[in-house]
């Protein structure tokens, strides 16, 4: 249970008995090059993947041809849950490897044995709601707050949720055309923005990486609140009653 992907299962409520008919269903692993795609854009989902190792993004293209980022996947993320459910609502949406990946398949036959067991039932949909959350907080930021606060409340979040699953380091495996992507802004502004935090100490000088140096400070500039990503605790006193046809 201490790989990410068992964290993220044990703080959404699974157990042992069910993490390992879990991994049981997981059909194979494979692995996705950076910059290339999970998912392309108008595939038919057959499977459920979760990420294993790296970092993925949901992306939907602009009209221009330009790219829009609507969600971070971090070990032990679902890429693609809501595509489950909703196959041809999400087919316009993509999945991309920001860095190497190593991507769990789950096919959707076997999803159906494994909602059979009501506390994975109960895991899948609190991850569910727990992506329903990023996005209404993602909804609701989109285009107030100056760009500063933007784009440090992406990187508290993305920290938050990487610590989340055991990963403590303080730099976000993401470049700036992916932050100006996922916050609105033109790389020239992330840039300048970037260069902001970096004089103020709050990002380390090393111009490759994005990494955090003083976390508080960071906050403080966000005004961020991660009670929206406790979701799984807020959901864990409600159950999911899952009965066989027929019962």
């Amino acid at each position: 249970m201490d790989s990410p992907l068992g964290l993220r299962l044990k703080s959404l409520g699974v157990q042992a008995e069910d993490l390992d008919v879990f991994l049981q269903a997981v059909q194979r692993r494979v692995f996705v090059a950076a910059h290339a795609n999970v998912i392309r854009e108008g595939d038919v989902a057959k499977q459920v993947k979760v990420v294993l190792a790296g970092t993925a993004c949901s992306y939907r293209r602009k009209e221009d041809g330009s790219r829009s980022i609507l969600s971070f996947h971090h070990p032990g993320d679902f890429c693609d849950l809501h595509r489950y459910v909703l196959s041809d609502l999400e087919r316009g949406i993509g999945i991309e490897a920001l860095t190497p990946c190593t991507v769990a398949v789950i096919d959707y036959q076997n999803m159906d044995q494994l909602l059979s067991r009501p506390a994975l039932a109960s895991a899948f949909w609190r991850a569910s709601m727990l992506e329903v959350a990023l996005y209404r907080e993602r909804l609701s930021s989109a285009g107030r707050g100056s760009a500063i606060e933007r784009v440090a409340h992406l990187l508290c979040e993305q920290l938050a949720r990487r610590e989340a699953v055991g990963i403590h380091a303080p730099q976000l495996p993401f470049s700036q055309i992916d932050i100006a992507d996922a916050v609105g802004l033109s790389v020239v502004h992330v840039n300048r923005t970037i260069q902001t935090l970096r004089m103020q100490n709050v990002l380390s000088e090393v111009k490759r990486a994005i990494e955090v140096v003083d976390r508080k400070t960071l906050a403080r500039i966000a005004k961020f609140d991660s009670r929206y990503l406790d979701m799984p605790k807020l959901l864990s006193k409600w159950a999911v009653q899952v009965e066989r046809a027929g019962d």
